[in-house]
């Protein structure tokens, strides 16, 4: 189980309380990538997003670069809540180390704390604005 004090430092993370930071512990799994490992490949179906803590990913679409995105960022959030294929490729540019959150666990931990539901659909609207400008 990750510690819930490496959560604290998520931003998405940084407003729960103890108890609730213990919640979201239990279902938070590390993931680990090297240099030009897949983490999300473009088309798949969604089943985890994933929060960076250190290194840093490329967010590829079509095969074109898009963003660049490093610790503190989630990235997978909008095919999850959308509930449709992945929009883009998210390949490691350095060594990463990630936090993933399941499809399961999402919905189990959005149900006892609406607030995170909330947070993450706030990410993905202007996620989403961003990639539309």
């Amino acid at each position: 189980m990750i510690e819930s004090v490496r959560l604290r430092a998520v931003s998405l993370f940084g407003d729960l309380d103890a108890y609730d930071l213990q919640q979201v512990a239990r279902w938070i799994e590390e993931v680990r990538a090297d240099p030009g490992e897949l983490l999300i490949e473009q088309g798949s179906m969604p089943y985890e997003l994933f929060v960076i803590e250190d290194g840093t990913v490329d967010v590829v679409r079509d095969g074109k670069p898009i963003a660049t995105l490093g610790p503190g960022d989630v990235v997978g959030e909008i095919a999850l809540l959308g509930q449709h294929r992945r929009m883009a490729s998210v390949v490691a540019r350095t060594p990463v180390r990630a936090l993933a959150l399941h499809v399961d666990a999402l919905q189990s931990l959005t149900s006892e704390m609406p607030e995170l539901g909330d947070e993450l659909r706030s990410l993905m609207d202007r996620r989403r604005a961003q990639n539309e400008a």
